[in-house]
């Protein structure tokens, strides 16, 4: 497998305090996106995603409430941004499994015709699918915003420790897609992690993960402990979303190791999964097969 990329975007004034909003969202995802897609103008990164995905799922990871989610502000400005490159905001759906952890991370329903669709699972007249997708040992119902809603996805989680699967970043976030993701917390969530990733109509659609790091939570997650958070100010950007789930692992670890802490394989909570999404072809879980890139702005 040939080496991944990794974009790192950091803000020196949002590590600094300053609060995130659309304005410095958009300049976080605006020098990430031409990064990570190669390219020299970020209107032609954009432009290109816009052109090519149909209708687009943002996924944003909401399931702890609105000091740990996924920011509100960053999903905006990506919609923004897309609909400035020609993407239709018909085309563009924000979802997760359920209308009131949308609502409590800050983010408007809209289940209308016009303008950015934003919805849950758990909406009138969605629900999930009738086909059984089965991979390994997992076997789950898909959400129908998944099935029919979206040609492609772009996974937009926010990095935090879990007690289980060690990290919740990009691809623990699609345990929100499926109907059963109770079934799948055992052995530390592996390779339970890894094979709902390789669900066919999870892996063909998901073209791009960016991953909310201007907050993350470094220990007692997956819910809120506020005296483990920090502001990094940054993003994570990438196509691969085994490499970027391995470098949120080091972020987590770095953070651990300052504050006198063991590392997450110490504590008996290292992510195994990411060696089995490696094994299944998902992408690379080395971080010498990884290349990562940083960019400071502002």
């Amino acid at each position: 497998m040939s080496k991944s990329k990794v974009v790192l975007v950091r803000s020196k004034s949002l590590s600094s305090g300053a609060k995130l909003d659309t304005g410095s969202a958009r300049s976080l995802l605006s020098a990430g996106i031409a990064e990570v897609l190669g390219c020299d103008d970020p209107r032609e990164a954009l432009a290109d995603i816009a052109r090519n995905t149909g209708r687009l799922g943002l996924k944003p990871n909401c399931v702890a409430g609105p000091m740990i989610s996924t920011s509100a502000s960053l999903v905006y400005a990506l919609a923004g941004l897309l609909q400035s490159s020609g993407k239709r905001d018909s085309d563009i759906v924000i979802w997760d499994r359920s209308c009131r952890e949308l609502q409590s991370a800050g983010f408007e329903l809209n289940a209308g015709r016009s303008g950015v669709k934003c919805f849950g699972t758990d909406a009138r007249d969605v629900g999930y699918g009738n086909s059984f997708h089965v991979n390994g040992k997992v076997g789950s119902l898909v959400t129908r915003i998944i099935e029919d809603e979206c040609d492609h996805l772009i996974n937009i989680p926010i990095l935090k420790d879990h007690s289980v699967a060690g990290v919740s970043g990009g691809m623990k976030n699609y345990y929100g897609a499926v109907h059963n993701p109770n079934k799948y917390h055992g052995n530390n969530c592996d390779p339970y992690v890894a094979e709902v990733n390789a669900l066919p109509v999870i892996k063909s659609k998901n073209v791009l993960t960016v991953m909310d790091v201007t907050r993350m939570q470094y220990h007692g997650g997956p819910g809120f402990q506020p005296q483990y958070v920090v502001n990094p100010g940054a993003v994570l950007l990438s196509t691969d979303p085994v490499a970027i789930d391995a470098h949120g692992e080091r972020i987590i670890n770095e953070y651990r190791a300052a504050n006198g802490m063991k590392s997450l394989a110490e504590s008996g909570r290292a992510p195994l999964w990411l060696k089995s999404a490696e094994k299944l072809g998902l992408g690379n879980a080395e971080l010498s097969n990884i290349d990562l890139m940083e960019v400071v702005i502002d």
